[in-house]
């Protein structure tokens, strides 16, 4: 196995290990506000398991809802799940831009 499968491997593994965090904590903070805020839950639209994440897409109305929630157990919870998309995304822009210039000047 060549060094640069083996750090394609190791890149894909780091990929896909955060991209399962921040999908465990999406699903946690949607289960939180459902069990801990349900007058949210129910404004949201009380969504069923699959359209869970299409209900908290951003929107002006739906920001207010999700910022009016005080319970501490579901903004911790958010804060969490912010933080792992954001370590995601960041994870993915730092491996696009390092490939294209690796791939560039290669």
């Amino acid at each position: 196995m060549s060094m640069l499968s083996t750090a394609s491997v190791v890149l894909l593994i780091g990929w896909m290990t955060l991209m399962l965090r921040a999908c465990v904590a999406e699903y946690r903070y949607y289960r939180a506000v459902a069990i801990h805020e349900p007058e949210v839950w129910v404004k949201l639209g009380a969504p069923n398991h699959w359209l869970a994440p299409f209900l908290f897409l951003v929107t002006p109305g739906r920001k207010r809802l999700l910022d009016s929630v005080d319970n501490p157990l579901v903004l911790a919870l958010k804060r969490r799940y912010t933080l792992a998309g954001r370590i995601f995304l960041a994870y993915v822009v730092v491996l696009l831009l390092s490939s294209t210039a690796f791939f560039e000047w290669a």
